[in-house]
């Protein structure tokens, strides 16, 4: 009886033995991946880290741009080149912490169409806008639906007087996107009245309900525009623009039609 007994337990002692050493193994497999695990998680949590610090310098330096750009007030004087080159410093060195950053891309588009303002050499001019023009496209890839970018697409077009599918495109983005901005508003009416005679019958309504809209918070600087190409036709029925542009209207404007049968015998 007891042989019988010792032999069992032996065989059961044998037999739990691989289950133990299967256990074993099954634990430090377990715990090599658990340390797999928690070592890429460290690594994740430290790129993310990284990131966060370098879009924080970025943001450092744009707001830099920004804080220059906000001293060219409209009652001081114009930028000089120094100035520009500066603000436009402070977008490059974010760019070199954050490649692709639209905001930045954005803000150097704008610094190139400052220095092209600036200019005083023709063939320069033409360089800056031209590059003002490819960042604000590389810009708008990054942000498609910002309608500032759009706007100042279609002004790069019109300076380098492309009046093409793709100014006109990127009109209708301005005007569908940013309908009540007050800058976009400025914008597309003086590229879209400058482009007047080729625009189509859609665009062209566009551009007169976006003159529209400027009336209700944008008055003066439209009128400014409109008066500057002599398109008084565009404002003088919008009764919002009566207090400003009525003088003037009456002035130049012909006096209205009358019919045969309305005119006194």
């Amino acid at each position: 009886m007891f042989k019988l007994r010792f032999k069992s337990d032996m065989r059961s002692e044998r037999s739990a033995r691989p289950a133990s050493k299967t256990a074993a193994r099954s634990f430090s497999q377990q715990t090599r991946w658990g340390k797999f695990a928690c070592l890429a998680l460290t690594l994740a949590l430290a790129l993310v880290a990284v990131q966060c610090v370098r879009m924080g310098l970025a943001g450092i330096q744009v707001q830099s741009a920004q804080n220059e750009v906000e001293t060219w007030t409209p009652a001081s004087r114009k930028p000089g080149m120094a100035q520009v080159r500066r603000a436009a410093q402070y977008f490059s060195d974010s760019l070199e912490y954050v490649p692709a950053n639209p905001w930045s891309l954005e803000g150097l588009g704008a610094m190139d169409l400052a220095r092209m303002r600036v200019s005083t050499i023709p063939r320069e001019a033409l360089a800056v806008t031209r590059s003002a023009h490819a960042r604000f496209r590389q810009a708008l890839l990054l942000r498609p639906t910002s309608p500032f970018l759009w706007a100042n697409l279609a002004l790069t077009k019109l300076y380098v007087n492309e009046f093409d599918e793709e100014m006109f495109t990127a009109l209708r983005h301005a005007d569908e996107l940013g309908p009540w901005e007050p800058t976009v508003q400025q914008t597309i009416v003086f590229v879209g009245l400058a482009a007047w005679q080729d625009l189509d019958p859609g665009l062209r309504q566009a551009m007169e309900r976006s003159i529209g809209r400027g009336a209700k918070r944008n008055t003066r600087e439209i009128f400014k525009i409109v008066q500057s190409y002599t398109r008084l036709d565009l404002v003088c029925a919008i009764e919002q623009y009566k207090a400003i542009a009525g003088p003037v209207c009456a002035t130049t404007l012909p006096p209205p039609r009358m019919d045969e049968s309305t005119k006194k015998e």
